[in-house]
């Protein structure tokens, strides 16, 4: 490989790094937003005891722009998902050309131990070598994964919305 190609290449590998800690920082940000609105129009309405019908209209007013925000923001961070997904894959690609590990390393760690054993069954012996000294080094994390986080956040606060406008319906009519 030239000299060129590859210092092309670094620049590009930084370049997805960057975009990676961008988007995760623009969902997190966004989401410091969202979140602690959505917990202060649960704590406002939800301590409130007085069950009327202008009341219950604004329950009803603010839990579903309350939705809409969380859904937004769902939509939003699916989108920005998967633009972090191209990212990385064309980090493992670039740390195949260089000679890099650490994106390939991540993602096999982060596969389930039948996913790995197939993912092993398609490489070289020397890449099969690295790639179980590490398993064994590593004992296995639960993963959780930031799509799964963002579907639980979404679906929690919605649903929690929801039973908000069912209780002041209940209480008021």
């Amino acid at each position: 490989m030239l000299p060129d190609e590859k210092t092309i290449l670094l620049e590009e590998y930084r370049d997805c790094s960057g975009k990676i800690g961008r988007l995760d920082n623009l969902i997190w940000q966004t989401a410091s937003v969202i979140l602690p609105i959505t917990l202060a129009g649960f704590a406002y309405f939800g301590l409130s005891s007085s069950h009327t019908a202008d009341q219950f209209i604004s329950v009803v007013a603010v839990g579903i722009g309350s939705i809409t925000l969380l859904m937004a923001w769902f939509l939003l961070s699916r989108n920005w998902y998967f633009y972090q997904l191209i990212a990385f894959y064309r980090l493992r690609e670039i740390e195949i050309e260089l000679g890099f590990w650490h994106y390939r390393y991540a993602l096999f760690l982060r596969e389930s131990k039948q996913s790995r054993e197939k993912m092993l069954e398609k490489m070289t012996k020397k890449e099969k070598e690295r790639l179980l000294k590490l398993a064994e080094q590593q004992r296995d994390i639960p993963r959780i994964g930031l799509r799964r986080t963002i579907t639980f956040l979404t679906a929690i606060f919605s649903v929690g919305w929801i039973v908000l406008i069912v209780r002041e319906y209940l209480l008021t009519f």
